[in-house]
C-alpha cells in the first residue's frame, strides 16, 4: 500500500482496480500490483472439502513460508479465506483494521457468487439430462410402436383384406369384414400419427428441415415455410425446435381458429431462431404447472438449452411465438 494515500483511498483504489465478477486469478493479480507484493497469494475456504484452495481451486495447506506471513480472513463463526503476503503489511494498522475486513466481505461475496453460478450450471445440466432422457425414451417408444405393434397390425390387415376378397359375395359376413378392415386401417393410421408425434423418424434420418416440411404437409391448415438451415445442428436443439413448431401449429389449428400460419426457422451466426405466426384469435399464454405441458413444457425445454421463448398474443390480433437457441 502506498504511504502517501489516505486509508479510504487505498481501499477504494484496490476495489476500483478489480473488475466486477472478476475471476480469482484477476483478484490476486490486481492485489499483487496494488500492494506491490508480486508473490501475494489468496486462498478460499472450501466448505465441502473442508480445506483451503488457491485461485485455481487446488487444495492448499496453510503454513508460514520463510519471509512471508499468513493472515486469516474469517468471521468468528466460520472461515472465509487467507492471504499469504509480505510481513511488512502487518506494520500498518489499517491492514488488519480495514483491509482484511473489506477483503473478508469481498471474498465471501465472491464465494457465494461462484456457488450460485455452480448451482445454476448444475441445474441447467440436470434439466438437459432429463430432456435428453425423455427424447431417448420417445425414440425408443417410436421404434417399438413401428417395429412391434404397427407391424403386427399391418400383417393382420393384410390377412383381413385376403378374407374380404374371398367372401365378398357373402351378404351377411362381407359387410362385417369390410367394417373391421376399415377400423383396422384407421387404427393403424392413428398409431402412425402417434409414433410420429412421439419422435418423428425424419428428424433423426434427414434433419430438422425435412421433418418440418413433412409436418407442414400433414397440417390441417396452410403453412408458409421459410427454412434457412445450412449445417446440421445439435440433436437436442433440432428436437426442441421441431417441438416448438409442432406445438405452435397444433395450437393455431385447434385453439386459435387460424386460417394460415407462417413458420420461419433460421440459423444465422451463433443462434437458431424459430418464429411461428398465425392469424387467429390470439389470447394464448404460457402456463407452467406441475404437469409442465403445452407451451409451459416448451419453455422448460428451450431454457434447458440456454434459449429463450417469447410469446405475443394480443386478443384478435394473432399469435407470434419465438424461440431462440444459442449455438
Amino acid at each position: 500500500m502506498s504511504e502517501s494515500l489516505p486509508l479510504d483511498e487505498e481501499v477504494g483504489q484496490i476495489f476500483r482496480a478489480i473488475p466486477d465478477l472478476a475471476t480469482p486469478e484477476q483478484v490476486q493479480s490486481s492485489l499483487r500490483a496494488i500492494l506491490d507484493d508480486p508473490t501475494l497469494a489468496l486462498f478460499w475456504w472450501d466448505r465441502e472439502r473442508e480445506q483451503y484452495v488457491d485461485v485455481h481451486d487446488a487444495a492448499h495447506e496453510l503454513r508460514d513460508p520463510p519471509g512471508r506471513a499468513v493472515t486469516l480472513v474469517e468471521y468468528t463463526s466460520r472461515k472465509v479465506g487467507a492471504i499469504e503476503h509480505d510481513p511488512k503489511l502487518l506494520q500498518r494498522a489499517e491492514f488488519l483494521e480495514t483491509f482484511v475486513p473489506t477483503m473478508r466481505i469481498a471474498m465471501e461475496r465472491d464465494r457465494l457468487h461462484r456457488d450460485l453460478v455452480e448451482k445454476i450450471d448444475e441445474l441447467k445440466a440436470s434439466r438437459l439430462r432429463i430432456i435428453e432422457a425423455a427424447d431417448e425414451e420417445r425414440r425408443r417408444l417410436q421404434r417399438n410402436l413401428h417395429d412391434g405393434a404397427q407391424q403386427r397390425l399391418v400383417v393382420a390387415l393384410l390377412g383381413l383384406r385376403a378374407v374380404e376378397q374371398r367372401i365378398h359375395a357373402d351378404e351377411a359376413v362381407a359387410p362385417l369384414v369390410r367394417d373391421a378392415r376399415a377400423e383396422l386401417e384407421s387404427a393403424i393410421d392413428d398409431l402412425r400419427e402417434l409414433a410420429r408425434g412421439l419422435h418423428p423418424p425424419l428428424l433423426a434420418q434427414r434433419g430438422l428441415a425435412a421433418a418440418i416440411r413433412a409436418g407442414a404437409d400433414r397440417a390441417p391448415l396452410p403453412i408458409e415455410l421459410d427454412l434457412r438451415l445450412e449445417v446440421p445442428l445439435p440433436p437436442a436443439v433440432e428436437a426442441a425446435a421441431y417441438y416448438v413448431c409442432a406445438e405452435a401449429v397444433t395450437n393455431a389449428a385447434k385453439h386459435a381458429q387460424a386460417a394460415t400460419v407462417r413458420l420461419s426457422v433460421v440459423h444465422a451466426g451463433s443462434a437458431l431462431t424459430v418464429e411461428v405466426r398465425d392469424d387467429g384469435i390470439g389470447g394464448a399464454r404460457i402456463a407452467v404447472d406441475g404437469e409442465s405441458t403445452g407451451l409451459g413444457g416448451l419453455r422448460d425445454r428451450v431454457e434447458a438449452l440456454s434459449g429463450t421463448l417469447e410469446l405475443e398474443s394480443p386478443p384478435s390480433k394473432g399469435t407470434r411465438l419465438v424461440a431462440t437457441f444459442p449455438l
